[in-house]
Parts: structure tokens; C-alpha cells; sequence
């Protein structure tokens, strides 16, 4: 899980990654994080799907956590926002930008367990989608594999729709490739692994019956990966 804590209270700051710490369990584990002392410098480094939950103060000098949620907002739908404050006077503006979860200053132990109850429970990676060029939405977690044919960016789902739209390799693959689970594993093909029925050396099998080519030259670094990947999902399936 990757996180960033905005808050101009170091000390305050440093209680609640202690704390979320000591409770985090195998359901849900903050793997990394930044630390922020103010909204400017996280909105100055922020960029869509770079985290999967934020941790925001809402009384910080010059731009509050509730600004900075409404502008994170703008490009990022998925992220999970947690607000930590000494009042509930912005329960309302938390709705607004929706809110995963309301903290509490002083920090208490049974707040930040029921904080890393709900978050355990919750599956990030379905909830996560993506907006197309014409406005079309998508979950990364629907995909099958993309292939770039003809300057364009052909998406094949599980659900059968198909869309079809103009876009660079490259740009798509900064679109879609921050998801752990999308892989390029061939120039101008993605994958979900989710989606891989079976691997041999050369390629993967998908579950739609088709039969997708692996580099050669990448073959070593995609082999972890799917190592990775398979291994994780095992630990999921093994706490459900």
C-alpha cells in the first residue's frame, strides 16, 4: 500500500505512522510513504495513482487538507482519503470529496484499529478506474490485455466492450502501467495478470482463449514480477 501523510505537525505527523503501525496486519500494510509538511508540496509532487490512500490534516497553514483534497479530486477518483483533525466541523466537506475515513486528534488506539479494520476489508484494486480520452471509464482490474495497433489503443474486457482510442504506447503505458498487476510484456501488449490462465517461457495464455507473445529481452525481469504477483495473490486468497 503505498501512502502520503500531509500534515504541518511533525509530531503529530509521526504518532499516527507509529500507530498505524504497530496495528497494520496482513490484510493491510503500508509498504511505502511520503511525509508532507504542507498541501503545496504534496499537490507540487502529487500525480494520479502514485498512492492508494492519503492521510490528510485538515488545519494546515494556507491551504487546508478539505483544499487539498477537492484539487487531488480533480485527477484522482481512486485515491482513499483519510482526514485527521482536532474537530468534526468539516464532517460535511469530508462527504463532499468522499472521504474514506475521519481521525480523530489525540490519535486513540481503538480509532486507528477500526481505521485498519475498514481498510482491511476493503479491496482497493476493484474500486480503482480510470478515466479514457471521450470521457469512457474503466477498471484496470476488467482488462484482459491492450494491444497498440495503428497509433491507436485497442482494450479487451472481460465484460465483452472493447474500447478503441488514439493514444501513444508510451502515454498509455504511464496511463495503465502504475497498477503492480499490468504488465508490458511484449512491445505494444499489456497485461492483466489477473487474466493469465497459464505461462510458459515464451508467453502467456488468457483467460479469453488468446495467446500473448513474452520478450526475450525482458523475460527475466517479467518472471519476477509474475513471481511476485503470484505469490501475493496466494497470501490474499489465504486471509480471505
Amino acid at each position: 500500500m503505498r501512502a502520503a501523510f500531509v500534515d504541518n505537525n511533525r509530531q503529530d505527523m509521526d504518532t499516527l505512522i507509529s500507530m498505524i503501525t504497530k496495528y497494520s496486519n496482513n490484510s493491510f500494510n503500508i509498504t511505502s510513504y511520503d511525509i508532507y509538511l504542507n498541501g503545496e508540496s504534496f499537490l507540487s509532487e502529487f500525480s494520479t495513482n502514485k498512492y492508494d490512500i492519503v492521510f490528510l490534516d485538515i488545519f494546515m497553514d494556507k491551504l487546508t487538507g478539505v483544499d487539498v483534497a477537492f484539487e487531488l479530486r480533480k485527477t484522482d477518483k481512486n485515491v482513499q482519503i483519510v482526514f485527521c483533525t482536532t474537530s468534526n466541523e468539516f464532517a460535511t466537506e469530508s462527504y463532499q470529496v468522499d472521504a474514506f475515513y475521519y481521525l480523530v486528534k489525540p490519535f486513540s488506539d481503538s480509532n486507528i484499529q477500526n481505521l485498519i479494520h475498514k481498510l482491511s476489508s476493503f479491496d482497493f484494486e476493484l474500486s480503482q478506474f480510470i478515466t479514457l480520452p471521450g470521457g469512457i471509464k474503466i477498471y484496470p482490474r476488467n482488462i484482459i490485455y491492450t494491444e497498440y495497433e495503428n497509433h491507436k489503443i485497442i482494450i479487451y474486457q472481460k465484460d465483452g466492450n472493447n474500447p478503441c482510442f488514439r493514444m501513444s504506447q508510451h502515454q498509455w503505458e504511464e496511463m495503465i502501467c502504475n497498477y503492480s498487476y499490468i504488465v508490458n510484456c511484449f512491445k505494444g501488449v499489456i497485461v492483466n495478470l489477473y487474466e493469465v490462465e497459464s505461462k510458459t517461457d515464451n508467453s502467456f495464455s488468457m483467460s479469453n482463449g488468446e495467446t500473448l507473445p513474452i520478450s526475450r529481452r525482458n523475460i527475466k525481469d517479467i518472471n519476477t514480477i509474475y513471481s511476485d504477483f503470484l505469490f501475493q495473490k496466494l497470501r490474499k486468497d489465504m486471509l480471505k
